[in-house]
């Protein structure tokens, strides 16, 4: 029997409250392969969706560093032997088997042309990934027309184009031989911390030179999630279910999974109070510890390993005074001292602004005070032990 290893994942959320609409044009998701295959298949989801999301054509194909299709390598990716195909709300759909062989190294290239006038509802955020183009199906073309429609957030604050959400595609898998040994599947679960990819890309691009073939890593981070309580009303479900709802189905979903990288909370801990949130929904060490316990014993007894990342610090002010702070300390306490955790990753300490003891350093942290920037994100992920990932 072969054997199915996840090489790519998504968490999906509710879309509703954001601009973008994908409708007649073609969104491309460059996907940084480091596994073995022989096959490929693709997963989609339409969790958030009142009605069925049509995907007009699709295909998979192998790109080169420029993001241009490689000639000869074009898929059509299909549902039951068609390219055209509905996904129905609430519901998950995995295409047929497509040959096509992977290796380390390169990158799978998923088109997917949405031909519909209804604004798409479930999906992610992955302009670290993705492209959207020009109006048209674009599924074939070697090299995609972009649309070139960067907002002011994008140009600020993130380093992606949050324009060009990609929905639908929630992952990519890679069958196997099991005569090759199995590989390592790492999921990080977290926040938009995570979600942004400052750390967790440059530290994929460790963990891929230094175990080629033998890992993948997957961002599973949400923008505004927390972990005890679902997205607020305001944000219209954009910052996603609660960490602990949403694990069973964007965790424990994944083929092959050995490794979770755990980093929520500094939502449960600033979003109260704010961005109508109630302040009766500040979490206790109490609420924490026992929920990070009930994930970890359901890994524990799948025999995957759960590495903690601590709470980064971040700038006092109104709507994060210096309580907030000594909670976010107490929580780290205690996934240092009492956590049920494989490891803990030491997030903060490499940005931290020492100095005054409160915050990340300015030349780490993006102008809120809350993210770190790519250069703090480098500097986290330099940090961190590979060994833990052998």
């Amino acid at each position: 029997m072969p054997r199915l290893a996840c090489t790519f994942a998504i968490a999906h959320t509710d879309l509703s409250a954001q601009p973008f609409n994908n409708a007649a044009r073609t969104v491309r998701i460059f996907i940084p392969n480091n596994l073995y295959g022989n096959a490929v298949y693709v997963k989609f989801s339409n969790p958030y969706a009142d009605r069925p999301v049509w995907i007009g054509n699709a295909s998979i194909a192998l790109a080169d560093p420029h993001q241009q299709l490689l000639v000869g390598t074009e898929r059509p990716l299909t549902v039951n032997g068609e390219t055209e195909f509905a996904l129905c709300p609430g519901h998950e759909l995995l295409s047929d088997r497509i040959e096509m062989p992977a290796e380390p190294g390169t990158t799978l290239a998923v088109s997917l042309y949405y031909p519909g006038g209804d604004k798409i509802t479930s999906g992610n955020f992955v302009g670290l990934f993705a492209s959207r183009s020009v109006k048209g199906d674009h599924c074939t073309a070697a090299v995609l027309p972009k649309a070139r429609l960067w907002s002011g957030l994008s140009k600020s604050l993130l380093p992606w184009d949050i324009t060009s959400a990609t929905t639908t595609l929630a992952q990519v898998i890679v069958e196997q031989s099991e005569n090759r040994p199995a590989p390592r599947v790492v999921a990080m679960f977290g926040d938009s911390i995570m979600q942004q990819g400052t750390w967790v890309t440059p530290l994929t691009a460790r963990l891929y030179e230094r175990f080629r073939g033998e890992i993948s890593v997957l961002n599973l981070g949400i923008g505004g999630n927390r972990f005890l309580h679902d997205a607020s009303a305001p944000s219209r479900g954009l910052h996603g279910d609660a960490g602990i709802r949403r694990f069973e189905r964007d965790v424990l979903s994944i083929d092959g999974l050995t490794h979770v990288v755990f980093a929520l909370g500094t939502n449960d801990i600033g979003h109260p109070g704010t961005t109508g949130v109630p302040e009766s929904e500040l979490i206790t060490v109490e609420q924490y510890a026992q929920a990070a316990r009930q994930i970890a014993d359901i890994l524990h007894a799948r025999g995957v390993k759960i590495y903690a990342g601590l709470i980064l610090p971040r700038e006092i002010n109104l709507s994060f005074p210096q309580e907030r702070e000594e909670l976010r300390r107490a929580l780290n306490r205690w996934i240092i001292e009492e956590g049920p955790f494989d490891a803990v990753l030491d997030l903060g300490t490499p940005v931290a602004d020492l100095d005054d003891s409160i915050g990340m350093k300015r030349e780490y942290a993006m102008p809120d005070g809350l993210h770190p920037n790519l250069a703090g994100g480098k500097v986290i992920a330099d940090s961190i032990d590979l060994s833990l990932f052998v």
